[in-house]
């Protein structure tokens, strides 16, 4: 049985808007307590929680930063499973890279130009609100890559993956190296009926991956993508493009002179935040 941990976050009364979408693109949702300037997520207690925390730690910092206030960060076992009802109910549904509107499934979908994308990320794997993630997303909507093989190297929830599929990718191979992530990433390809195209699998992807891909999607951690790198690089095929996300500012030159010794070119990188994402070419 997965256990889990409460995150709390006590911020000056300007900051709770945006740090409550901080703590929801990171956890799957938040709770604003009825005190007022306190905000509660929910992660699972397993190998991944250091790296997360860090990563939460880093954009409520530069968020306080720029907002002029505080922020503080506690961390606490949880009890109970009470506040699983509590976080569904500030799950929302959101427009993404203009491409995309995803929700939860206990919303309905609803006719439009957007692509509708139905995620449950079991608290802990992602909605797409984290800016990593929807940045991303925005490299798929604008390289849509219909009819071509698409490679997710740590896909969590599995939304990248989906995304791509519902894009038009011919084929999806979804990497992800956290077992509890499972079972919940096959109900998400299910909830949005690509499980013909969209194949999940858990392990370490630089040990995995075989065949040739047109597109791999990397939103994982500097650290990881640039170990990673040697194991993918040779899979992509020329011409093709990778996606990588996850990478802090700091470290943005370290994961450009990876992609580089691994014959990929940096055609872009985009910012939200602290973070940065880069788009690469195969040549």
């Amino acid at each position: 049985m997965t256990r889990w941990v409460e995150l709390s976050v006590r911020c000056s009364p300007d900051l709770e808007e945006p740090l409550a979408a901080i703590v929801t693109g990171e956890c799957g949702g938040v709770e604003l307590s009825p005190e007022g300037n306190l905000l509660r997520g929910w992660l699972p207690l397993d190998d991944r929680l250091e790296s997360r925390l860090d990563r939460l730690q880093a954009s409520l910092r530069a968020a306080a930063e720029a907002g002029g206030g505080d922020a503080e960060l506690s961390v606490s076992p949880v009890a109970s499973d009470d506040w699983l009802e509590t976080w569904r109910a500030n799950f929302r549904p959101f427009e993404s890279a203009g491409r995309f509107r995803i929700r939860p499934p206990w919303e309905d979908p609803l006719e439009g130009p957007l692509l509708d994308l139905a995620i449950d990320p079991g608290m802990a794997f992602g909605t797409g609100q984290h800016p990593t993630t929807e940045l991303m997303l925005r490299f798929l909507a604008e390289n849509p890559p219909a009819g071509l093989r698409v490679l997710d190297a740590g896909a969590g929830s599995a939304i990248l993956s989906i995304a791509a599929a519902l894009l038009g990718a011919e084929n999806v191979l979804a990497v992800e190296a956290d077992p509890v992530a499972e079972e919940n990433a096959r109900r998400n390809i299910a909830l949005n009926g690509v499980q013909e195209r969209v194949r999940y699998v858990v392990g370490d992807a630089g040990e995995l991956v075989d065949g040739a891909f047109d597109v791999v999607l990397m939103n994982i951690v500097a650290g990881v993508i640039i170990r990673l790198l040697p194991s993918i690089a040779p899979r992509l095929a020329a011409g093709g493009w990778l996606g990588c996300s996850g990478i802090i500012e700091e470290r943005l030159e370290e994961v450009l002179e990876a992609l580089q010794g691994h014959g990929l070119e940096a055609r872009r990188v985009e910012s939200s935040g602290e973070w940065r994402a880069v788009l690469a070419v195969k040549t």
